[in-house]
Order: structure tokens, then C-alpha cells, then sequence
């Protein structure tokens, strides 16, 4: 009997070491268990900021590309505007070369309605002069 008490005991520790065993291997699933599930939710976590982030990059390409055609366009109109420019400093150009051609035609007019009303006021003292003494050769 005592033999069997003696294999009872063992039975007992061995199934004591068992249960123990049991536990740990419990324990360490439970972890593992705890470390892939916040893996999991680390995992989601970082797809849904790769999605946001991705989100957001289309959103700033898009943002680009409005800024490019609004400088684009800009860019034309200063084209136009320094073309406009352009002519209209020739316009001033020409405008100012007319201008120093009329003034030197009327200069040059001017000159000869002077000599014209000098002459005219010559011519008109002569005359003067010789009324009276017409006019005293004949009375």
C-alpha cells in the first residue's frame, strides 16, 4: 500500500507539475494573445494613417495643380500686358516723332506768316508814304 501511496504522490506532484506547466503555457498564450491583438490594432492604426496620409497627398497634388494653372495664367497675362506695354511705347514713340514734325512745320509756318506780315506791313508804309504825295500831286 505504501507503494501505492508512493505512486499516488508522484502522480500527484506530476500532475501538480502538469498544471503548473498548464498555466505557464496559459499564461504565455494569454500574452501572445494580448501582444497580437494591440499588433492588430497597431496594424489598423497604421493603415488607416496610410490612408489619410494618402488622402492628403492627393489633396496637396490637387491643391498644386491649381496653383500651377493660376501662376500659368498669370504668367500669360503679364505676357499680354508686357506686349501691350510694348506697343504702347511705340504708340508714345510715334506719337512723340509726329508731334516735333508738327511743331517744326509750325515753326516753319510761323516764320513765314511773320516774314508774310512783315512784308505786308512794308508794302503798306510804301503805300502810306506815297498817298499823300499822290494826293499832293494831284491837287
Amino acid at each position: 500500500m505504501e507503494e501505492y501511496l508512493q505512486y499516488m504522490k508522484t502522480l500527484r506532484s506530476q500532475m501538480n507539475d502538469v498544471e503548473d506547466q498548464a498555466a505557464k503555457v496559459s499564461v504565455e498564450e494569454h500574452t501572445q494573445i494580448a501582444t497580437i491583438q494591440t499588433m492588430e490594432t497597431d496594424l489598423n492604426s497604421a493603415k488607416s494613417e496610410t490612408r489619410k496620409l494618402k488622402e492628403d497627398t492627393e489633396k496637396m497634388r490637387q491643391a498644386k495643380g491649381r496653383i500651377c494653372l493660376q501662376i500659368m495664367e498669370k504668367q500669360r497675362k503679364i505676357a499680354s500686358l508686357e506686349f501691350d506695354l510694348s506697343t504702347l511705347y511705340q504708340t508714345v514713340e510715334l506719337i512723340q516723332q509726329e508731334r516735333v514734325s508738327l511743331s517744326a512745320k509750325l515753326i516753319d509756318k510761323s516764320a513765314y506768316y511773320i516774314k508774310v506780315a512783315d512784308d505786308i506791313n512794308s508794302k503798306l508804309l510804301q503805300q502810306q508814304v506815297l498817298i499823300p504825295k499822290v494826293l499832293l500831286a494831284t491837287a
